[in-house]
């Protein structure tokens, strides 16, 4: 894991996966991951640990302790179940710590989410200030050409106004797009812990070639499921435990020594048992019955939200996926191209400087708006990997 690390740090470049790397081994967010298992695991072991016994030592006499026919007692009681709840216990906490470590895997599968989003964002927000760079290129190539035009008097000054005019708007888009990307970075920063994804280059394509359909619509092995189900499994192990009236039996064993004339010692041996006259438990019978309830409805209705979700999700993302690449092979390809036509016949004096300013708006938002498709394809394909809680 070292050699990995350090292959991560020292790169000049980062991957989603790299980054995702580094979120997964920071310090903080494995205690976040961690620690409510942890806290479940002791709460296991307290349930599988006999409880201690209880030493009593008694000593009375007629005439002070001292005296002749004072007794003393010494005596050591405990505890015994034997209608089963002890096991039920275990098996209650057991299942508290499946539910806990499943959790524990949704946690990792959302630090997963919120990693990638930052990351993927960063993309779009690099993505669109190169388009801004671009357009500034092209509105400074167009200013020229009317400079020249200008200057041979195939164009008025009226048009070269507006051409700069264009260009005044430039630096707020410019200014806008940079502090997109620094959003973007600082929350990758936040997601990892990692001081250098503020400085490395993230590499990667903001839109995958292929999205597999049943891949993103499957159910199996969902983290958010088996805590429900660690969840149902505790609460009937409760309502059983609560079931069962027989009440624990204290047995106690000892000795016992008098002194004086008649001086002797014998074997003290003690059971008490409450008896269930009054509280028979059904108080507690009922309240765990109706816990049992709710647990297994709520996995139901998680169930089938899950199933909804995950359903809507996978069917948005590949949509999403198809219109980002049609988008990119055709709407965009024509933009571009459109522009490229417009600054050559507006050099060569076939078109005026507001059809060249309309063709280059085109072409920016078209490039903006391919970037956007994307982006919200990886939205959701993200977000169905976190419903799903999938961290492999």
């Amino acid at each position: 894991m070292t050699l990995i690390w350090t292959s991560v740090a020292t790169a000049q470049t980062l991957t989603a996966e790299q980054a995702v790397q580094l979120a997964l081994e920071n310090a903080e967010n494995r205690v976040f991951a961690e620690a409510p298992a942890e806290a479940a695991q002791g709460a296991v072991i307290s349930a599988e640990t006999w409880r201690n016994p209880v030493l009593s030592v008694d000593r009375e006499g007629e005439d002070g302790f001292g005296g002749d026919g004072s007794e003393t007692s010494v005596s050591i009681e405990r505890d015994f179940d034997f209608s089963g709840r002890r096991t039920l216990e275990i098996r209650s906490a057991q299942a508290e710590l499946l539910a806990a470590r499943n959790a524990g895997r949704i946690t990792l599968a959302e630090l997963r989410a919120e990693t990638l989003t930052a990351f993927y964002a960063v993309l779009a927000a690099e993505a669109e200030q190169a388009a801004v760079t671009a357009l500034i290129d092209q509105l400074s190539a167009l200013e020229d050409a009317t400079r020249r035009r200008v200057d041979a008097g195939d164009a008025s000054r009226l048009e070269l106004e507006r051409v700069r005019q264009e260009t005044l708007r430039l630096p707020a888009l410019t200014a806008e797009a940079r502090l997109a990307v620094q959003a973007a970075r600082d929350a990758l920063f936040v997601a990892t812990g990692a001081d250098l994804v503020t400085t490395a280059n993230p590499v990667g394509d903001l839109l995958p070639e292929t999205v597999s359909a049943e891949a993103l619509s499957s159910l199996d092995g969902s983290a958010r499921l088996s805590v429900l189900e660690a969840e149902v499994a505790a609460a009937e192990a409760r309502e059983d435990a609560a079931s069962r009236i027989a009440p624990e039996v204290t047995l106690g064993v000892g000795v016992r020594h008098i002194e004086g004339m008649g001086e002797e010692t014998g074997v003290l041996m003690s059971a008490s048992v409450p008896l269930p006259l009054f509280n028979r438990n059904r108080g507690e019978q009922h309240a765990r019955a109706a816990d049992a309830r709710l647990a297994e409805a709520r996995l139901r209705r998680e169930r089938r939200r899950l199933e909804a979700e995950a359903a809507l999700l996978a069917r948005r993302s590949l949509a999403l996926h198809e219109t980002a690449q049609n988008y990119e092979a055709e709407a965009l390809t024509s933009a571009r191209e459109l522009r490229r036509i417009a600054l050559v016949s507006y050099s060569a004096g076939e078109i005026g400087a507001l059809e060249a300013i309309d063709a280059m708006r085109a072409a920016f938002e078209a490039e903006r708006q391919a970037i956007s498709l994307k982006h919200r394809m990886r939205e959701a394909e993200i977000a169905l990997h976190a419903l799903l809680a999938e961290t492999e």
